[in-house]
């Protein structure tokens, strides 16, 4: 059960109104009901009379029980058709009626049958009294008192209903909510749950302002009231994502009730301060399921947003959402092991001189081992983003690599993220290391690409700035792909770009690769920045981006990564 079901369950409301009081007197001697309404016929309480039932036998008290709830009292004697009768009509109104607020009041004749100790403890009463004891001015206390409990009890539970709907109602609409969703759902009937989300919503609220968009909400309500199945449930579960719920007797063809739906609302026109509004919904849909059903609807809902708007999107396992969750599980499982067991590793790549042939510095790389497989960061990149992961490590290929040049003064590169640089303590992490393994900071290059993040991100623009003012060196990876354009190339101070592989792995026959690459030379010699060819792969492809004047070479070619240097 999720924390949104811990709540009471709603309980029936007793409304307290200018009526009588109801008393019940339920007893096998007439006399005894004569004396009671004798003695309390000209009683009060709060400016109330009372009302008597009667009832000769606990059978004939439990029917009028069943067509009646507003009693407040029952003056109950024990031994009637049976010696234990009453006792009976006690646990018959506590656990098959469910009624605990009615006070129960028992008056015995013969105590000895029922000894008050054991009642007491054994059964949920209110009072117990013999009847020699009852004189009209201890029954009058005992009414008022019993009264007094009665009134408390119905104030305490209309309060407490009153909170109750509160917190499983949307405000606005009056529909149900996430709460209420997860209430109707505790069920092990299947039901058919959808998820209906305007699209572009928040466009109405940023153009016309939060009132018309309240008033959509409403009226949006309102056509679901009107045009979904009569037994269906309706809710609201946050801004602009309602919920429709049925079990699979009532709509044995969800997916045509929900294309029924669509149309309906995207037909409709929303006229609101004489402004005509038509929207459309992209839906999310779990059909003759049970269990996580408002998660697989979501997850729907996601998917289908993610492919475009407008659209209805039923739940399945297969969904390529659920496939990259599960990935994304198995990765970050793997990452932080990784991590904990220094099974994350650093690979180191040749970048040659185009001129003299020679290897003048190293990118380092990183991969992941698990169970003796050696996995690149097209596996678990993505997932190390979503897990925020990345800065960890950047942190150790950025230490081992140190560690590994420190005994030499060849120059290398590290990648780093958008992530790394709106760390606070990224500059400084980066100086201590480097400081204690003595490496200076001209001999480091750090690889970025051009993501839009980065460029107009002012903490990490402002930790670029730091690092070039402290000597460290830029480079600009990937260039010709995501969004790459050459004003860009001005706003940092690069050292280095690299060509991005797409143009270079096909060179030797695409010529548009050949017309980009020489583009891009271009530009960078006018503005005096070195290049790196990606992905050379074939002394083919070598010889042409040397021809071309490209300064450095990487590829398989030339080396690939391995855990030691060449």
């Amino acid at each position: 059960m999720s924390d949104d079901e811990l709540l009471f369950a709603p309980e029936e409301e007793v409304t307290l109104s200018e009526t009588p009081w109801t008393v019940m007197i339920v007893d096998d001697d007439a006399e005894v009901h004569s004396f009671t309404k004798l003695a309390l016929h000209d009683f009060t309480y709060e400016r109330k009379p009372l009302r008597f039932f009667s009832a000769y036998s606990a059978a004939e008290a439990a029917e009028m029980l069943k067509k009646n709830d507003d009693i407040a009292i029952i003056l109950l004697d024990v031994v009637m058709e049976s010696e234990t009768a009453g006792l009976d009509l006690v646990e018959t109104i506590r656990y098959h009626l469910n009624n605990s607020t009615i006070r129960i009041i028992i008056r015995t004749g013969q105590p000895g049958v029922a000894p008050e100790r054991y009642v007491i403890d054994h059964y949920d009463i209110n009072d117990y009294k013999e009847k020699t004891e009852l004189t009209t001015d201890r029954l009058y206390t005992t009414i008022r008192s019993a009264l007094s409990q009665y009134k408390q009890i119905v104030e305490l539970l209309n309060k407490k209903n009153e909170i109750y709907a509160a917190m499983i109602t949307d405000s606005l609409t009056g529909l149900g909510n996430r709460v209420k969703l997860n209430y109707d759902l505790d069920t092990d009937e299947p039901m058919s749950l959808i998820l209906v989300n305007i699209d572009a919503f928040s466009m109405i609220n940023d153009v016309y302002g939060f009132e018309v968009g309240d008033q959509m909400l409403l009226q949006f309500g309102k056509i679901l009231r009107d045009n979904s199945c009569h037994f269906c449930k309706l809710y609201r579960l946050e801004a602009d994502i309602f919920a429709v719920l049925t079990d699979n007797k009532e709509v044995p063809d969800i997916q045509r009730e929900v294309f029924r739906l669509q149309s309906t609302i995207t037909k409709h026109s929303f006229l609101i301060n004489t402004i005509e509004h038509r929207i459309n919904v992209t839906m999310g849909v779990v059909e003759h399921d049970m269990g996580n059903m408002i998660q697989k609807a979501e997850i729907a809902l996601r998917e289908a947003r993610k492919m475009s708007r407008n659209r209805i999107q039923v739940y399945s396992d297969s969904l390529a959402v659920i496939q990259q969750i599960k990935e994304n599980t198995k990765w970050t499982k793997w990452l932080k092991d990784a991590l904990d067991n220094n099974k994350l590793l650093t690979y180191y790549q040749p970048i040659v001189d185009c001129q003299s042939g020679e290897i003048c510095k190293y990118e380092a790389l990183v991969r992941l081992e698990h169970d003796g497989i050696v996995y690149t960061p097209y596996h678990f990149l993505a997932t190390a983003r979503f897990a925020g992961l990345l800065y960890q490590i950047t942190q150790r290929v950025f230490e081992q690599t140190c560690a590994r040049f420190s005994t030499n003064t060849l120059h290398f590169s590290v990648n780093i993220t958008d992530q790394d640089l709106v760390e606070p303590d990224f500059i400084g992490y980066i100086e201590r290391t480097r400081t204690r393994y003595g490496i200076n900071a001209d001999r480091i290059y750090f690889e970025i690409l051009e993501d839009i993040s980065i460029l107009t991100n002012p903490i990490a623009e402002k930790h670029l700035n730091e690092l070039t003012k402290m000597g460290y060196h830029l480079c600009l990876d990937d260039f010709g792909v995501q969004c790459s354009n050459f004003a860009q190339l001005g706003n940092l101070d690069l050292d280095i770009v690299k060509i991005d592989g797409t143009y270079i792995k096909d060179i030797d026959v695409n010529k548009k690769s050949q017309t980009v690459t020489e583009t891009i030379l271009f530009f960078t010699h006018k503005i005096g920045v070195k290049t790196v060819a990606e992905f050379v792969h074939s002394p083919q492809v070598y010889e042409i981006v040397k021809a071309m004047g490209v300064d450095y070479a990487q590829g398989y070619f030339l080396g690939e990564p391995k855990p030691d240097l060449i």
